[in-house]
């Protein structure tokens, strides 16, 4: 019988170290993406920082593509809400990192494949004609030539680049700052690998 119990106590120990070394590999590939800090906005302005992470990077000798995952609205049920995930493509050819800009944007089917994904209301909250494709066309694809200088000029919650709808801006402020805010943190990211 005490050799019977060795072998069990021993098949338990093994067991639970096994599932232990799974359960530390596992937190070793999910600390494998890369992350950085954005300030999060919230209705009325108010700020949290929070992180962004990076699902894949792909550079080249002329841009690096990322898709990033974020949250931007925290203040609905994620049954409407959800993690965002944007395609971004920064040109890395600049002379200088400030001059660095958007190639290529998308949260979702954009020029014939799906990049990203529109984790905001659809339509946003209170506005039912502010819908995905009404977003797109009046904001995100108005960032594309934005350089990482017009980013770090941003004045934040509720301000718009140059060139941007105002009234986008303005209808769904906690959606644009976020996606504002996301891009000026993954420009000083880009900066720092791509430039230094």
């Amino acid at each position: 019988m005490t050799g019977m119990k060795r072998s069990i106590a021993f098949c338990l120990a093994f067991l639970t170290a096994f599932a232990l070394a799974g359960c530390v590999a596992s937190a070793e590939k999910e600390s494998a993406y890369p992350e950085f800090g954005f300030t999060h906005y919230s209705s009325g302005g108010v700020f949290e920082e929070n992180f962004a992470v990076i699902l894949f990077e792909r550079g080249n000798s002329t841009f690096t593509a990322y898709q990033v995952g974020f949250t931007s609205c925290t203040c609905r049920d994620t049954a409407v809400n959800f993690a965002s995930v944007m395609y971004v493509e920064l040109l890395n050819t600049k002379e200088t990192a400030e001059e660095a800009s958007i190639r290529f944007i998308s949260f979702g089917k954009k020029d014939g494949y799906t990049a990203g994904l529109w984790g905001d209301s659809d339509p946003i909250h209170g506005r039912p004609d502010y819908t995905k494709e009404y977003m797109d066309e009046n904001f995100v694809q108005l960032l594309v030539k934005k350089s990482k200088a017009e980013f770090d000029a941003w004045e934040g919650y509720g301000k718009q680049l140059e060139g941007v709808s105002a009234d986008a801006v303005s209808g769904a402020t906690v959606t644009t700052s976020n996606i504002t805010s996301v891009l000026k943190s993954l420009f000083e990211y880009h900066a720092a690998k791509y430039y230094n």
